[in-house]
This record gives C-alpha cells, sequence and structure tokens, in this order.
C-alpha cells in the first residue's frame, strides 16, 4: 500500500549554485543508495514519486525547504531521515519528516515565504532613516516593477504579493490561530515583511563596508506558489527606486515556506495536517 512522507530539508552555502534539477537528480540517487522504498512511475523510463515546493533560484540558500515522497510500503519518519540524510551530501540535511495525509501535494499548496536579504546601501544612511523611508514605501497602495517577459516589458504591480506587516492596522492574520500550524519563532526570526532592518556588524569579507556604505538586513514575507509568486530582488529593487538609495544584494536566505492563504498561512508539517510516525 502507497504511503506519503513530507520533509523539510535546509539548503546550505555549500549547494546553493546547484540548479533545481541536479537538486531532484541528487535526492533520487540518494534514495537509491539509501535503499528506500520509494514508489515509480510506470512507463518506458520511470522515475521516482517526489515533488518538491517552491523550487529555490541559484544563488540562495534556505532552511525551510519540503518535498513529498512516494513511497511502496510505510516506514518509519526517524528511519527514513537517518538512511536520507546518511547518503546527502555536506550542505543538504533533512530536519523533520511526517506522514502526508493531505491529498494535495506541497507544490500545490505552497502560498507564502519568508527571505531575509543582505544588502549594502550606498551611502551611510541611519536605521532610522531607513524605517521612515520604508513606513513610506509600504503605504503605496500601488508598487510597479518591470518584468521582461517573452522578450517583451511588461509593468506588474507587487502590492499586493507583499504581505501586510501589521496584523492589528491590517485587519487580519496571516498567521494561523492553530498552535500546531503557527511558524515557530527558530523557523522564521521575523515574519512580517520589512518592518525588521539591522545593522550588521559584518566580520566576512564580503560584507566589509566603507564609510560610505551600510549593510542592512531586511526580513520580508512574500507571495510564493502558482497563484502569485514574488521575489526578494523586485521588493529591494523597487524600495531603492521609490527612496532614491541605491542597494546592491549580497545574499539571499529563505527562512520559510508556507501553505494555506494569504489570510491564513501554516506550517507545511503542521499537526492538524500531518501526523508524525
Amino acid at each position: 500500500m502507497l504511503s506519503s512522507i513530507r520533509v523539510r530539508f535546509v539548503r546550505g552555502e555549500e549547494v546553493k549554485y546547484i540548479s533545481h534539477l541536479d537538486l531532484m537528480k541528487m535526492f533520487e540517487r540518494a534514495l537509491r543508495r539509501s535503499k528506500i522504498p520509494i514508489a515509480y512511475s510506470q512507463g518506458f523510463n520511470p522515475h521516482p514519486h517526489m515533488v518538491f515546493g517552491l523550487p529555490l533560484s541559484v544563488g540562495v540558500t534556505s532552511e525551510s525547504e519540503y518535498a513529498d515522497f512516494e513511497l511502496e510500503t510505510d516506514i518509519d519518519s526517524g528511519e527514513f531521515t537517518q538512511r536520507l540524510n546518511q547518503n546527502l551530501p555536506k550542505g543538504i540535511e533533512v530536519v523533520d519528516a511526517k506522514k502526508n495525509n493531505t491529498t494535495s501535494n506541497i507544490m500545490a499548496q505552497v502560498a507564502g515565504a519568508s527571505y531575509e536579504v543582505l544588502v549594502l546601501a550606498d551611502s551611510k544612511i541611519g536605521i532610522e532613516d531607513l524605517k521612515y523611508k520604508l513606513d513610506e514605501f509600504l503605504k503605496n497602495e500601488q508598487i510597479f516593477v518591470e518584468k521582461e517577459s517573452k522578450g517583451k516589458i511588461k509593468k506588474i504591480d507587487i502590492r499586493p504579493m507583499i504581505y501586510n506587516a501589521d496584523v492589528n492596522s491590517a485587519g487580519n492574520a496571516p498567521i494561523s490561530e492553530d498552535p500546531q500550524a503557527n511558524i515557530t519563532e527558530n523557523r522564521c526570526k521575523n515574519p512580517w515583511i520589512l518592518r525588521y532592518v539591522e545593522i550588521l556588524e559584518a566580520e566576512d569579507d564580503l560584507f566589509k563596508q566603507s564609510n560610505e556604505s551600510a549593510v542592512f538586513c531586511f526580513s520580508m514575507l512574500l507571495a510564493a506558489g502558482s497563484m502569485a509568486n514574488l521575489k526578494p530582488e523586485f521588493v529591494i529593487t523597487a524600495f531603492g527606486r521609490r527612496s532614491g538609495i541605491s542597494f546592491d544584494i549580497l545574499k539571499i536566505h529563505r527562512s520559510g515556506l508556507f501553505t494555506g492563504s494569504k489570510e491564513k498561512l501554516t506550517d507545511p508539517l503542521g499537526g492538524h495536517v500531518l501526523l508524525s510516525i
């Protein structure tokens, strides 16, 4: 009898430049070496039944990637995790796994993603001034960016895809009230878009700044998935143009991936959806 397991895995610096296709091949080899009873499609070229959440852009790290694996027979989630991790390369690690009792796969369920973006500002702007400009930026009912599609430049309003930063003033609560489904603090340092801006004391050569520049960290919660998908680069570009500040993106890290809807985002491994086995 077929069963399904959903996992959360991290993708570190060591593997941030591999493509999504390479990632899938990596897991396919690891599953085979682990002798995990993965189910395969029928036909001339059978492939393992596995579905990944929102593909990660090349160069981006993540602590919150998800995948569904369909199995020929039941296997304990702890054993599944241990056997798979033993055959995954450095930089990829499964950190949680539960039986999947949902009727749809993770790719179809994704509705939001949180990011932390390190940027280098072209001027020594103060933190309070930046926060003020940020508040003014978020008050806009429409925020247009240009995007090239099939050789044509289109203007897209990204404001509906930037999720509300202030629950009280917005009148809604994007995080599910189900305690088992809520985003936990260690999974997402700040689930609200662009409200958290911090000057970093960077020691790494990559983040060293001159007297005329400063490094900041933006946290943002954005639309993600098949219905609407906004990359953090577009938000940084739009904010830079509106504020008159030039930002160079140093690093992008996905801190969370969520299912549900804009009005009620939930943990893909929430207890009301999945059960430990």
